[in-house]
């Protein structure tokens, strides 16, 4: 089984503020949340990353070995 987990990124930066929005168990609610709170957040200051993640599951490599249903970018959504 995956989780999807959220970070929202403030000006698309990981090395600014940042914090989990959630964890989901389907990568549709997922992508909709994260999307949603970038607009509530004005669009262009936070910026969402959704991480696929197994449960009861080893990742030796970090972050490189989970998949980014949504990566990191600094685009605003509508």
């Amino acid at each position: 089984m995956k989780v999807y987990i959220i970070t929202m990124y403030r000006w698309g930066d990981r090395e600014s503020h940042s914090y989990v929005l959630g964890v989901f168990t389907t990568k549709t609610k997922a992508e909709n949340a994260a999307y949603e709170e970038q607009i509530y957040r004005g669009g262009n200051k936070y910026y969402p990353e959704v991480l696929e993640v197994p449960i009861d599951g080893i990742v030796h490599d970090d972050i490189n070995g989970f998949k980014a249903t949504i990566p990191l970018l600094r685009e605003v959504v509508e």
